[in-house]
């Protein structure tokens, strides 16, 4: 399902989730992602219209990057500390054996920060290290751990407005159109709220915290 840049195989379907994925083709499927344009375009997907960089880069249908949202988004980045500052301050004093880490990015636009861990222990790694750079960054940025993935957001980013801005888009053209929400992790809430249905599996981060201490479980 999905390639490393050299051609090497990262990613697979099992039968069962080939035939979901058959099943929801019959609609359109939307990706909403963190990844970037280049990371989903080695995804075997729709790829447009799609969402990515945690809602930093918006692909309309006729596959070419939404200038009006990223023009949007240079206006709501512009009134805060620039990204890039940011990411130089909190990573200056990483163990780069540990740890790596880079800033994604669209163009002229820096979207948000990603450290992961090249240790076995990446969870309790990551974990011990939010804690560490929390005092790096201003307290109206968000946080998202997932497995070996810690990543750090500024306010004006998130996948909720962008996936907004497309569901109006295509509704303009369709008003009844339903949309189902499929995600896996704490910040596809934000998104999937927005839709008339919302699909998870069972086996993800999101499940996990919906049946934690449920007595009917």
């Amino acid at each position: 399902m999905s390639y490393l840049v050299d051609g090497t195989e990262s990613g697979f379907a099992t039968p069962r989730q080939q035939r979901t994925l058959s099943w929801l083709s019959h609609g359109r499927i939307v990706p909403v992602t963190a990844r970037d344009r280049d990371v989903l375009a080695r995804v075997n997907i729709d790829q447009a219209p799609a969402i990515c960089a945690n809602g930093g880069c918006v692909i309309g249908v006729d596959g070419e990057v939404d200038l009006k949202w990223h023009a949007i988004l240079q206006e709501r980045a512009a009134e805060g500390i620039a990204v890039r500052e940011i990411y130089q301050r909190a990573t200056a004093d990483l163990d780069t054996e540990r740890f790596r880490h880079w800033v994604v990015t669209e163009g002229d636009l820096d979207f948000y920060i990603v450290i992961k861990s090249n240790t076995g222990e990446s969870g309790a790694d990551l974990q011990d290290l939010e804690t560490q750079l929390s005092r790096h960054f201003p307290a109206d940025w968000r946080v998202h751990r997932n497995g070996n993935n810690l990543a750090f957001l500024p306010p004006w980013l998130n996948k909720r407005e962008a996936a907004r801005y497309l569901i109006e888009q295509l509704r303009a053209a369709d008003e009844d159109r339903p949309v189902i929400g499929i995600g896996d992790s704490h910040s596809d809430v934000g998104f999937m709220d927005l839709c008339d249905y919302a699909m998870t599996p069972t086996t993800s981060q999101l499940w996990k915290h919906v049946t934690s201490q449920n007595a009917w479980c």
